[in-house]
């Protein structure tokens, strides 16, 4: 039997766009089941469901996100890619995706199509075999991500930009070594905004986000990203067959407004009551000057353990390829909350999952980092134990 938001979201998805809904509980439950949905290429018996590609990573949102949670990556016997977990990125030195295979390798294509690549993984260093348009461009780097927690993204949106510039020091004016800085972007309107979503804080809002993902992952236009051929710009992309209706995106601004209504009313990871002499130490090394424990907000303290602001972690964390205006070794400050979830799952820590534990990720921060995994080597061994526990449990 079909459940009732699969059939309030069937409804929708055949109907004219409902503004109305978007906001309600209605709107919430529609927005889950789109994302649970399996979207299919064009055509399909119905332009509601199809779409999806000519290139893509995945089928549906869920296959990334399972349990709105990070995934563990897996690969088959030869390192290949067989779970939908993590994705690669490309770029040059100054952020400009490579001028054939974009911004993102593609895995999988719509019947007809061969997949831009097949990813080999060896530890979190990817290699790229059966490159389907030839080789990737001397200039491009190529850097592996894996797919984020979900929790708690609607109370980040609340943090006033405001309160983000205000912990920002890019000049590095107080002399502590961190010299952290917004990420402004300019939004469709050309409003300076702050960026605060993705590893590179690349987006001010979690709309922008939310159609990023169409585009990149599932190869979907949308308003904000109209190009029916996602990220391919090669003549045989722009030849395969399109969704939605002519002129139209194949995902509507109401079906874009209630996914990211879903996910904005995702609450964030249960908080534990933490230990006083944990949290004076993770004070006393640093860790808080960049994971900074509280956020305000309308609707109270948002505990995420960030600043939102983009930060220098030295050569150890280049991650290949970056985006425009931000260096491969600057990232957006991780949010702890909810780490004992990734911990309990083993996806590992970092962009790409690279630690296996909270040690091994403090000891990878260099840069303006430095100063913090310095302190935290040379502690007691009770004390740094006591750290450890701390932020495992957050």
């Amino acid at each position: 039997m079909m459940r009732a938001p699969a059939i309030a979201a069937a409804l929708v998805l055949a109907a004219a766009p409902v503004a109305a809904l978007a906001g309600g509980d209605l709107s919430r439950s529609i927005g889950r089941a789109l994302f649970e949905r399996a979207w299919v290429p064009a055509p399909s018996s119905t332009k509601a469901n199809d779409g999806l590609g000519p290139l893509f990573n995945a089928r549906a949102c869920v296959a990334c996100h399972n349990g709105l949670g990070r995934a563990p990556a897996t690969t088959d016997a030869d390192g290949a890619f067989i779970h939908q977990g993590m994705v690669v990125k490309l770029s040059n030195a100054a952020g400009r995706p490579d001028p054939v295979y974009r911004a993102q390798v593609q895995t999988s294509a719509v019947p007809g199509l061969l997949p831009e690549a097949r990813v080999l993984m060896s530890g979190t260093e990817a290699r790229l075999l059966e490159l389907s348009s030839g080789p990737i461009s001397a200039e491009t780097r190529h850097g592996v991500r894996q797919a984020p927690a979900l929790r708690g993204l609607g109370r980040l949106s609340d943090v006033p930009d405001e309160a983000i510039l205000a912990l920002a020091d890019p000049d590095d004016r107080d002399g502590d070594g961190i010299s952290g800085r917004a990420n402004l972007i300019a939004d469709a309107a050309g409003v300076t905004r702050v960026g605060r979503f993705g590893l590179k804080a690349s987006s001010a809002d979690l709309r922008h986000q939310v159609e990023l993902a169409f585009l990149l992952d599932l190869g979907m236009s949308t308003t904000a990203f109209p190009v029916e051929w996602g990220d391919c710009p090669t003549p045989t992309c722009r030849a395969a067959p399109a969704g939605g209706g002519v002129g139209d995106p194949e995902i509507r601004d109401d079906l874009v407004a209630m996914l990211t209504d879903f996910l904005a009313s995702v609450p964030p990871p249960a908080a534990q009551e933490d230990d006083s002499s944990g949290r004076a130490l993770f004070a006393a090394t640093g860790c808080a000057s960049c994971h900074v424990p509280a956020l305000p907000s309308a609707r109270g303290e948002v505990r995420a353990f960030t600043d939102l602001l983009l930060h220098d972690l030295g050569d150890a964390l280049d991650g290949g390829a970056t985006e425009p205006d931000v260096a491969a070794t600057e990232w957006r400050t991780a949010p702890l909350w909810g780490i004992r979830h990734a911990l309990s799952a083993g996806t590992g820590l970092l962009h790409d999952g690279r630690a296996a534990s909270v040690a091994d990720a403090v000891r990878l921060h260099g840069g303006e980092a430095s100063n913090a995994r310095q302190r935290f080597d040379v502690l007691p061994e009770d004390d740094r134990l006591n750290l450890l526990r701390y932020v495992e449990g957050l």
